[in-house]
């Protein structure tokens, strides 16, 4: 299960890069938004660096749920639905990453080791 949210991560980490709409990217909005873009992307990479390590501990896996758990509410919020449904191929990457990433880290916590 760990590898799952360590791809639902690496998923989030490319639509970074890629077309949100218009055109453009969070890499392209980053110095408009100030840390928001860095930000988003440590939020992503946190759980892909633990989803491919050798174990997964406890502290992992909640360290994981607290990134994608950001993303979900605290930064997207109810606009996650907007991302998957209406913007181009990096916001739907974006709002399917932070949503089954979410979803797979909490059902990695059940089998983490102590």
């Amino acid at each position: 299960m760990k590898r799952a949210f360590g791809l639902f991560a690496l998923l989030g980490f490319i639509g970074c890069f890629l077309p949100l709409a218009f055109g453009y990217s969070l890499f392209d909005a980053r110095h408009a938004s100030g840390s928001t873009f860095w930000i988003i992307l440590a939020a992503f990479a946190v759980p892909m660096l633990i989803g491919f390590g050798d174990k997964l501990r406890a502290a992992g896996a909640l360290a994981a749920i607290g990134c994608f758990g950001y993303l979900l509410i605290w930064k997207f919020g109810f606009d996650t639905y907007d991302l998957v449904v209406h913007a181009q191929s990096g916001g739907k990457a974006i709002g399917f990453a932070a949503l089954g990433g979410f979803i797979t880290s909490v059902l990695s916590l059940a089998e983490a080791k102590t």
